[in-house]
């Protein structure tokens, strides 16, 4: 989006400022016409557009993914020095709806746990002495408190989630008014060795599909488009496609309605054009977003992405004749 947004400004500030400094009438009056010195702006603009559009479909997506994947190398090799520069680390989960918030807890998530914090005594590479793990609801109360002795850690093979083995594990309740009116505030239970593995997905926040179609390419988009037979799926699909080929294109859509007014209405001042330059790209977002949350209900939402594209064209046409017919 920085780079159609940056063209405009661009326009608006080189092309303003020749024509304060009467740069465009000098040209004019020297036989060049409008078509000949507009052509290098126009050809920069195409030339922007293509490399606007497939970072927009392709570039984009893959360095998400990427960087994801840095992400997870990152948090997993630095979990230890977290854990002992903070003394703790909280992640959010969930224990309902989904196996991959928080796993191996069994009974202790009969409720809904919303975060889980890890406190370590003693870290000696993969294995940790001295674990806490307490388990809160969505309120902030304690559910569970458990204490383990050792824990082995492991990561998935995905690298996102945390696996812990635990020994020498002793469990107690939180407090909350429902338990205390229920008994069972009482209850304490130890165990040798924790059955089964305690799983932690470290980035749970990333698992919606929205997000995921959002860090595939072109080539995988449509592969989902052919595949799904869901209705909202291939709407949100099609409206992902769509926006990114949008906004690649959008620098020559830009250029055709900005090139006539900076060359007409530019102003010497470089706040000025800015400014300008600033309220339009504001302006051409907006619309987008308005035309697309307008026409949400229908089956073409997607097409509004377009009409920010189709009204600069248009009216940029429209300038441009007005242009020619003056220097005519």
């Amino acid at each position: 989006m920085g780079l159609p947004f940056g063209f405009a400004l661009a326009i608006l500030f080189s092309l303003g400022r020749m024509a304060s400094q009467g740069e465009i009438l000098a040209l004019s009056s020297h036989g060049v016409g409008l078509l000949q010195w507009a052509f290098p702006v126009f050809f920069l603009a195409l030339c922007l557009s293509i490399i606007s559009t497939i970072a927009q479909v392709d570039w984009g997506p893959k360095n998400r993914t990427l960087f994801d994947a840095r992400q997870k190398e990152i948090v997993w090799s630095n979990l230890n020095l977290l854990l002992l520069q903070k003394g703790q680390v909280e992640f959010e989960v969930s224990s309902k709806g989904t196996n991959q918030g928080l796993e191996g807890i069994g009974e202790l998530a009969d409720e809904e746990i919303s975060k889980i914090s890890i406190s370590v005594g003693n870290i000696q590479n993969d294995v940790w002495k001295n674990v806490r793990i307490v388990m809160k609801q969505d309120d902030g109360s304690i559910s569970s408190v458990l204490h383990a002795g050792t824990a082995t850690t492991a990561r998935s093979d995905d690298k996102r989630n945390l696996i812990l083995n635990l020994t020498d594990v002793d469990v107690e309740p939180g407090f909350n008014e429902k338990r205390s009116s229920n008994n069972r505030s009482s209850f304490f239970v130890s165990f040798r060795k924790w059955k089964y593995p305690i799983v932690v997905n470290l980035f749970q926040s990333n698992q919606n599909l929205k997000n995921t179609w959002k860090r595939m390419g072109l080539l995988e988009l449509i592969s989902v488009l052919g595949e799904t037979k869901d209705t909202a799926t291939k709407k949100e699909v099609k409206t992902i496609i769509s926006k990114s080929f949008a906004l690649g294109l959008s620098p020559f859509c830009l250029c055709f309605f900005l090139l006539p007014i900076a060359s007409q209405k530019g102003r010497g001042e470089t706040m000025v054009n800015m400014t300008w330059g600033i309220l339009v790209c504001l302006g051409y977002f907006g619309l987008g977003q308005l035309s697309f949350n307008l026409l949400s209900n229908l089956s073409f939402a997607y097409f509004g992405w377009w009409v920010p594209n189709l009204v600069c064209l248009v009216l940029g046409f429209i300038l441009m004749r007005r242009l020619l017919k003056l220097n005519g």
